[in-house]
C-alpha cells in the first residue's frame, strides 16, 4: 500500500510490515488447522476401524491416536484465533494513521503523480522525437523511388505472381500497424503529462522540415 511514498512515512511503513507479517503468520496458522482437523478426521476413521477389528479378532483394541490430534488442533485453533484478533488490531492501528495523517499523505502522492508525469513526459518527448525522424526517413525514401525510381531490368523468366500494394506505400498500410497521426497524438498527451517544456522547436522544425519538403 502506497508503495511509491513509504519510504517518507517511517511510522506508516513500519505499521504495514506489522500487517504484513501478521498476513504471514495467519495464513499458514490457517493452513495448519485445516491440516490438523484433516489429520484428526482421518485419525477418528483409523482408530474406530481399528479398534472394531480388534474386538472381533478377541484382541485388546490399540491406543486411539486421534486424541493427540485434537489437542494439537484445538491448540493451533486457540492460536489461529489470537492471530486474528492481533491482525484484526493492526490493520485498525494503519487505518488511524492513514486517517490522521490523510492531508500529509495525499500531498505526497500528489508529489510523487506530478514526478512521475515528468518521467513519462521526459520518455515520450525522446521517443516523438525518433519517430518523427523514422517518419521523416520513410518519407524521403517514398519520394527518392518517386522521383528517381531505378531502372528497370530485362526480365527474361517467366512472369511470378505477386500482391499489388495501392497508394502510398507507408508502414501502416503495408503492416496494418497504427496511423501515423494516432502514434504522434498518444506521444504527445504524454508528453502533455509532464512540465510545458516539450520538444524544442529546432528538434521538432527540423524533421518536420524534411517531411514538407516530401
Amino acid at each position: 500500500m502506497l508503495e511509491m511514498i513509504i519510504d517518507k512515512l517511517p511510522t506508516l511503513e513500519r505499521l504495514e510490515a506489522v500487517v504484513a507479517a501478521l498476513e504471514v503468520k495467519h495464513g499458514e496458522a490457517s493452513a495448519r488447522v485445516e491440516a490438523l482437523a484433516r489429520k484428526a478426521g482421518q485419525a477418528m476413521e483409523h482408530d474406530l476401524n481399528a479398534e472394531a477389528l480388534a474386538l472381533n479378532s478377541e484382541r485388546k483394541p490399540p491406543k486411539p491416536t486421534e486424541g493427540v490430534l485434537r489437542e494439537q488442533l484445538a491448540g493451533a485453533t486457540r492460536d489461529l484465533e489470537v492471530l486474528t484478533r492481533r491482525l484484526a488490531l493492526a490493520r485498525s492501528d494503519r487505518a488511524r494513521h492513514i486517517s490522521e495523517h490523510h492531508e500529509r499523505i495525499l500531498g505526497l502522492l500528489e508529489e510523487a503523480h506530478a514526478s512521475q508525469g515528468e518521467a513519462v513526459s521526459a520518455a515520450a518527448n525522446e521517443a516523438l522525437v525518433a519517430l518523427l525522424a523514422y517518419h521523416a526517413a520513410e518519407d524521403e525514401a517514398r519520394n527518392l523511388r518517386r522521383l528517381h525510381p531505378p531502372a528497370a531490368l530485362e526480365n527474361m523468366s517467366a512472369p511470378e505472381s505477386h500482391v499489388t500494394v495501392w497508394g502510398n506505400h507507408t508502414t501502416q498500410n503495408l503492416t496494418g500497424g497504427p496511423q501515423r497521426g494516432s502514434l504522434e497524438g498518444t506521444l504527445r498527451y504524454l508528453i502533455s503529462l509532464g512540465a510545458p517544456t516539450v520538444i524544442s522547436e529546432t528538434e521538432v522544425g527540423a524533421v518536420e522540415d524534411g517531411e514538407d519538403a516530401a
